[in-house]
């Protein structure tokens, strides 16, 4: 690439005699978006009004997963020109990647308004409301992109998501046994099953969805994490250790598996490793703080100096 950029360099210099353009498109095509976003960034040096070329640097930097430069890029573009309204979809789009749900769901209503069937950007809003945890106006949105793209798994899938939220565990149970059938091997429809089968009390048939996904894929930590809430609420706690560890082995970023690893040994009245368990747990999300104020499977330890130590707002150990 260096003969590439040497070339361009050179042309820039002469007043852009050469078409870099299906350069940068050939190099998206071929994901190789860093290099992409060198060319365009030397385009804009002389060109920095270039509507095109702030455009494409704001779709390279969204490939890149670099939300808040695409912002900036997309926003200099929609000032260039405030009647493309693609860039309203765009900025929406990556203020839901970086969670800023406020933001996205302004910049996706204003689109919306321009076009208010456009299923994607729908689908992207029901997402942000279900975030916003203004789950019955997700659910409104959902119904109206399924009425528009009936035969869109994924937005069936949604649907059912957003019915679990709602706690219509068995209205969610229907779209998804109807997903089933279509296709078995989806791992996520299995886990949703068995967290509505959990939240339903069934637990028994919560293991067995969690142990089909499982046979798909045997690495699912969601699918494992599922399965050890369901075995503690049976008491099958020596099988939950096995399926919490193997949890942890396989992602040991995740908050729930070190909570329901301390919930076991809490139970087993492993009082010093559960609160190891606890702490890395609340050090990784610290809503499980209040989880653990309020767990009925930690009464012996809430007592403790380390554990309220541990749930309180200030403690680093």
């Amino acid at each position: 690439m260096t003969n590439i950029f040497q070339r361009i360099k050179k042309d820039l210099v002469e007043d852009f005699q050469f078409d870099s353009r299906g350069e940068v498109e050939k190099l998206i095509k071929e994901e190789r978006f860093s290099e992409a976003l060198i060319i365009t960034n030397m385009e804009l040096r002389a060109h920095p009004e270039n509507e095109s070329i702030l455009s494409m640097k704001a779709d390279i930097l969204y490939d890149l997963e670099r939300y808040t430069e695409a912002i900036i890029a997309y926003e200099k573009a929609a000032k260039i020109n405030p009647d493309e309204t693609s860039y309203l979809a765009n900025l929406g789009i990556c203020y839901h990647e970086i969670g800023n749900y406020e933001q996205a769901l302004d910049y996706i209503d204003k689109f919306l308004e321009d076009d208010p069937e456009a299923v994607e950007t729908l689908s992207v809003k029901a997402d942000i409301l279900s975030h916003l945890e203004r789950n019955e106006e997700a659910l409104e949105v959902i119904k109206k992109v399924i009425e528009i793209n009936p035969d869109d798994t994924d937005e069936h899938y949604t649907h059912a998501s957003i019915l679990n939220e709602l706690g219509k565990f068995n209205e969610s149970n229907e779209i998804i046994d109807g997903l089933v059938k279509k296709d078995p091997e989806d791992v996520d429809f299995w886990i949703l099953k068995s967290d509505n089968l959990i939240k339903q009390g069934n637990f028994e048939d919560a293991i067995e969805a969690c142990d089909t996904a499982l046979e798909i894929d045997p690495n699912d930590d969601v699918a494992l994490t599922n399965k050890v809430t369901a075995l503690i609420e049976i008491g099958d706690l020596d099988e939950a250790q096995v399926c919490v560890k193997s949890s942890i082995e396989i992602d040991s970023t995740n908050d729930d598996s070190w909570y329901q690893q301390a919930r076991i040994l809490a139970k087993q009245d492993k009082i010093e490793d559960s609160l190891d368990s606890l702490l890395v747990s609340v050090s990784l999300n610290n809503d499980n703080k209040e989880l653990a104020k309020s767990g009925k499977d930690f009464s012996n330890l809430q007592n403790t100096d380390r554990f309220k130590k541990i749930i309180s707002k200030r403690y680093v150990e």
